[in-house]
């Protein structure tokens, strides 16, 4: 009877689930159904009745919950493990697994029906998790941006490449679907787009939120945007960095981390233990060792590898004998060069000693017909070496009187003349080089530039210059993640950290740039590149480098050149439709899934120059002459300063574009 009893309870309970399921799709489908939606009565009704027909049978089941039996009936226990898969209409229910305990009494019978144990449960979360995340894999990752959100900065940005490759928090700002799908992140560099090329008023409240910009894109250059169009549907205002009276270089802000408490705890250790070690260390512990210089492919004389050759015209210091000096003298030495019809030549040649007096400083006739002068780098012309007798023969003599076995020769590297010297001298010396505009290099100039960087990196330790205060570049912090993310480079430009990538292709054209981006994206996780047409529409004709393009001078000054042209709508116009292929052919050339940034940084920077110059001008008069010997014209007064924060303020704002392949 007991066994009956049972059975019968049981096939009570599987059928009374049965039917209410059928009546809750019905309910369902009756309330979802577009026909239904056409006659509501006729579907509430319908639901009414089914949801009353429903209740009764749960109470004709007294306590026992819809279920899904999963497991046998225990005999010695009398328990029944049940999964539930519906909630119980009067709120009895657990949709979410918690356990429960439940008894139905049948002539002195009792039955528990039992829900998952906790480690079932603690299991049964994990699976759940595991199958939410699988269910994204595969698809296509989706950036949604906030409307609630202020305007971007230019550190927002940095926050989400490393966001998007890493495992940071979430970003405020911005939603990311199927996240962990996407393994690669382009970040394109455009300087000379802005807010007014688009047509966006920046005094409107609502220009600081993602804009629908292909409405605003109806007149002007900003048409001959094509494919930009089917690529990005928004847009959004960003903001560079700074303060009142300049732009902190929007590069330098965008591909630098800051560091964490730990990391910057670790790097003061490390640093305090170099500078430790400096006061231990002489000028020749920073010289090349001999493994470097062939790396780098210097001769080699032959004291320092037995097998090493001379290439012909090539001569060497002889080797002195006996103990050496107490402390070695620093020589600096830098060099001017023409291109001949037998390759780069030499054409003067400067050396400073150790207080940057001048030892030497001659012009030479390069042995072979000159073809090109390189005027603006070199500083050459006809006419200053007409009548120079002196060869190189003549200046390598000379040479081996000045320079000696124990003298330590200090200089810059050919490949990054006019680049990383003229950074590293302002930033760290505070002193602008090579400002000679068409009249080219002081190669004196540049030859004390580097002895002062010796001797400052020689004061200071081996640390000193690894890392810009607390923080990192970007390329070091993805390769710091768990799965180490590599980066490339696709720009001739100078930054800080740029040496850190993985790998650096110095494009000097836009189709250089992409090409590059097509190669390394195939090869790493992060590509930075810049692509320049759009220069000419901030006023800039030249592709000479300076040190505030990318971070000397903290306010993206630059040398303070005049601006060489203001560029016709056409000039413009052609410059967009060059950006708009560019970057579809970069766009087209991506692996699915691949994050694309495309940023000017910030927006036109000449009102705040041409403000900038005026007040430098007023500082130098005012050291020398009271304010009353100033003509008006020249002063810089309260009102000018005004003038200069609100250039400043304009010059800040910036556009940024957002999309997944």
């Amino acid at each position: 009877m007991a066994k009956d009893r049972k059975r019968t309870l049981r096939d009570q309970n599987r059928r009374t689930a049965e039917v209410a399921a059928i009546l809750r799709t019905t309910a369902s489908s009756d309330n979802e159904d577009p026909q239904g939606r056409q006659d509501s009565s006729r579907s509430n009704k319908n639901a009414d009745t089914n949801d009353s027909i429903l209740l009764e049978l749960e109470r004709t089941a007294e306590t026992v919950t819809t279920a899904t039996v999963t497991s046998v009936i225990q005999p010695t226990s009398h328990i029944v493990s049940v999964e539930n898969d519906t909630q119980d209409s009067r709120g009895e229910g657990d949709s979410n697994g918690r356990q429960k305990r439940r008894k139905v009494e049948d002539d002195g019978e009792v039955f528990h029906t039992k829900g998952p144990s906790k480690t079932e449960r603690r299991l049964m979360k994990k699976e759940a998790k595991k199958a939410k995340k699988s269910e994204g894999l595969g698809g296509k990752p989706c950036i949604m941006l906030s409307r609630s959100h202020t305007k971007l900065g230019i550190k927002d940005l940095r926050d989400l490449v490393v966001y998007l490759l890493t495992d940071t928090k979430v970003l405020p700002w911005i939603m990311v679907k199927n996240k962990f799908n996407v393994t690669k992140v382009v970040v394109v560099y455009v300087p000379g787009l802005d807010p007014q090329l688009f047509n966006i008023d920046l005094e409107n409240p609502e220009s600081i939120k993602p804009i629908a910009w292909t409405q605003m894109a109806t007149a002007g250059p900003a048409t001959e945007f094509r494919h930009m169009k089917a690529f990005f549907d928004v847009m959004n205002v960003m903001r560079a960095g700074g303060d009142k009276v300049r732009i902190h270089p929007p590069v330098d802000t965008l591909l630098n981390v800051p560091l964490s408490n730990s990391e910057r705890h670790k790097k003061a250790e490390e640093m305090k233990q170099k500078r430790l070690a400096a006061a231990t260390l002489k000028a020749e512990n920073y010289m090349l060792e001999a493994d470097e210089l062939r790396e780098l492919e210097f001769p080699l004389p032959t004291y320092l590898d037995p097998t090493a050759k001379l290439r012909s015209g090539w001569i060497e210091t002889p080797k002195t004998t006996g103990a050496p000096p107490i402390a070695r003298k620093l020589i600096a030495m830098d060099c001017e060069m023409v291109r001949t019809t037998a390759g780069s030549e030499v054409t003067r040649i400067s050396l400073v000693d150790e207080e940057g007096r001048v030892l030497y400083d001659e012009l030479v006739m390069p042995d072979n017909a000159i073809v090109d002068y390189l005027t603006p780098y070199s500083g050459m012309t006809e006419e200053r070496l007409r009548g120079v007798k002196t060869k190189l023969a003549d200046v390598q003599r000379k040479l081996q009187e000045v320079v000696t076995y124990d003298t330590i020769l200090v200089g810059h590297s050919l490949e990054n003349d006019m680049k990383v010297l003229q950074w590293l001298a302002y930033k760290w010396l505070d002193r602008r080089i090579q400002e000679g505009g068409d009249n080219g290099h002081d190669s004196i100039e540049d030859a004390r530039a580097c002895l002062d960087l010796a001797k400052l990196k020689i004061k200071e330790g081996p640390g000193f210059g690894e890392y810009n205060q607390d923080q990192e570049p970007i390329f070091t912090r993805l390769a710091r993640h768990q799965t180490k993310r590599t980066s490339a480079v696709v720009d001739d430009a100078p930054f800080l950290g740029k040496l850190t990538a993985d790998a650096i292709v110095e494009a000097a054209t836009d189709t250089e740039v992409v090409e590059g981006v097509s190669k390394m994206i195939q090869e790493h996780n992060f590509v930075w590149a810049r692509l320049r047409a759009m220069e000419i529409n901030h006023g800039r004709t030249a592709r000479t480098p300076t040190a505030a393009e990318d971070g000397g001078n903290g306010d993206d000054e630059g040398k303070a050149t005049p601006l060489k042209i203001e560029a016709t709508e056409e000039q413009i116009r052609e410059a967009v439709r060059s950006i708009d292929d560019s970057i579809a052919a970069i766009v087209e050339s991506l692996p699915a899934h691949t994050a694309v940034i495309v940023t000017s940084g910030q927006g036109d920077p000449r009102e705040m120059r041409r403000m900038q110059a005026r007040q430098k001008a007023f500082q130098k008069l005012y050291n020398t002459l009271s304010l009353s010997a100033i003509a008006k014209e020249d002063q810089f007064l309260d009102e000018d300063h005004k003038m200069l924060e609100l250039a400043v303020e304009r010059a800040k704002n910036g556009v940024c574009f957002f999309m997944v392949k």
